[in-house]
Parts: C-alpha cells; structure tokens; sequence
C-alpha cells in the first residue's frame, strides 16, 4: 500500500468519523435536549440528517474503493453518485433557506414569530429543499446528461466529459441553479443581516440587551456559512466553469475538489451548531463529556501530586 493510498484512507477515515460523532451529537441534543423548538432547530436536525446520509453514502464506498480505478459504471456506482449529488445539493438548499430564515428573523422578527412555530410551514421549507436536492439529482437517471466515471475513476459523479449531447446544458443548469444562486442567496442574507443589525445599532434602537446579542449571534453564523460555503464549493464552481468552457479538466483537480468538499459534513453541523453559546452549554453538560471533564481533573490532580512529590 502507497503512501497517497494510506493518506487517502486516513483522511477519508478522519472525516468520516468526525462527520459521524458531530452530527449524531448535533441530532441528539437538538432533538432531545432544546426544549423550546424554532424552526432553525428542525433545520439543524434535518441538516444533521443529510450530513450524516451524505458523508456515510459518499465516504465509505471510497474507502473500500480506495485509490484504485474504477473500470465502469456499476449500478451501486450510479446509485452512490445519485445519493450524493441527491443530499449534497439538499444540504446546500438547507443553507441557503436557513440563512434566509436567519436574515427573516433578523429585519422581520414580528413576521418571522408569526410563522416560525407553524408546523406546515416547518415542513414545508424542508421538504422543499429535499425535493429541490433529489428532483435535480434525479434528472440524470431519466436522461438528462447521466451518471458517470468521475475524472480520476474514482467515484460516480456527473458528466464532466460532455460525452452526452445534453450534459452541457445540464450542467450549465445546475452550476446555475445549485451553486450560483444558492451563493447569492448566502452573500444577500449576509448582506441584509449586516445592514439591519448596524443600522440599528447606529440609530440605538436596540435596548433589549438578549436581543441584541441574538442578533449578533445570527450575524456571526450567517457571517460563517458564507465564508464555509465559498470556501467549500468554490472548486466545484470552477469545474463546472472548466466544463462549460470546455477546457480539459485535471484529475488531480477532481480528487482534490472530491476530499475536500467531504468536509462540509463537519462545517455545516460546526457553523449551524457548536458556535452557538446554547448549544455549547447543552453540550457540555452531557454525561459522556462530564465523565470525561472529571477523568482529565483526576488526571491533572495525580499529574499536580506526583511533581509535588518529585519536589
């Protein structure tokens, strides 16, 4: 076994687990532990969810595969290819509406109190963005553009040979509709929120003092989605470019852009979860991580005790 084969297993590995332990984490107390439920809760839980589909269906059959070339296009190849493109997008949607909802709550909040608790409107917005995820992913499968060997063979993704006469402008369609406009939507919510918060902050509108620091709280992860957003799919932007000008796109630069989007299974749950102040106080208090806390004390405490000796 090679070296990259070796580093392409540990990393894949790390970021599996990883994806794995945070996201289970981010379900649980979400789900279990916050007692008043709004409706960016039910999006963190759904988000938890496609990270998790996601990083298992899209991970693990590149750790059987390693870095071995794939000859065809199996059937479990289409399908993981399918499932991935399916919630990738789906988790992109996510983000794009939840920062939309953010933005909502931010320079609306009359409105967005108005409907946040209403259960249509909880599911329908997720729903939504299943929908928008699978309807895109399922086009291929029904002959617009198809499934096929990625550019290093080492996956199934989308058609970035143009070997099909249609896969241009499916592809033009969604480097449109799933990556230009949900980055839009992104930078503008980010836009607005900013604007509203300062403006009340210059004109002292702001009294209540819990408000105020919700706000800011909101900004700051509107603030981190777009810059994780940009960060994560920025590569996938250019291969599309690439495809749709038709220049020769490098398999290295497909690999790369592969590995390092996995890793947007950890930034979505870290962004839209562990920044949050009251996701980190429910976090800790949690049994596994308290038991943990006292062994590291008794640790210290032994560690403090045996140079006291020494001495």
């Amino acid at each position: 076994m090679n070296i990259e084969k070796i580093v392409s297993k540990v990393y894949l590995s790390a970021v599996l687990v990883t994806s794995l332990a945070l996201n289970i984490t981010a379900f649980y107390i979400t789900l279990l532990k916050v007692k008043k439920k709004e409706l960016t809760h039910f999006f963190i839980v759904s988000i938890s969810i496609t990270n998790l589909l996601e990083s298992t269906v899209g991970i693990i059959p590149q750790l059987v595969i390693s870095n071995d070339s794939l000859l065809e296009r199996t059937p479990l190849c289409i399908s993981s290819g399918f499932a991935v493109l399916g919630f990738a997008i789906t988790n992109i949607t996510h983000l794009a509406v939840l920062s939309f909802i953010r933005t909502v709550a931010i320079k609306y909040p009359m409105l967005y109190l108005k409907y946040h608790k209403m259960i249509w409107c909880r599911v329908t917005l997720i729903l939504v963005c299943y929908a928008y995820g699978f309807v895109w992913a399922t086009l291929p499968l029904i002959g617009w553009s198809k499934y096929d060997l990625d550019l290093d063979k080492k996956r199934c993704s989308l058609d970035w040979k143009l070997t099909k006469s249609n896969s241009f402008s499916y592809i033009l369609a969604i480097y449109i509709c799933c990556n230009i406009l949900p980055g839009i939507v992104v930078a503008l919510t980010l836009y607005f929120s900013k604007k509203t918060i300062y403006r009340r902050q210059s004109c002292k509108l702001r009294k209540n003092f819990k408000k105020g620091r919700l706000e800011r709280e909101y900004l700051k992860i509107c603030y981190l989605s777009a810059i994780a957003y940009f960060f994560f799919w920025t590569t996938y932007a250019v291969i599309g470019a690439l495809t749709l000008l038709q220049i020769q796109i490098s398999p290295i630069l497909a690999t790369f852009t592969a590995l390092i989007t996995k890793l947007s299974t950890i930034s979505n749950v870290v962004v839209n979860c562990f920044v949050l102040k009251s996701f980190r106080n429910h976090f800790i208090n949690l049994k596994f991580i308290r038991i943990i806390k006292k062994y590291l004390e008794v640790l210290k405490v032994k560690k403090h005790s045996k140079l006291d000796h020494t001495v």
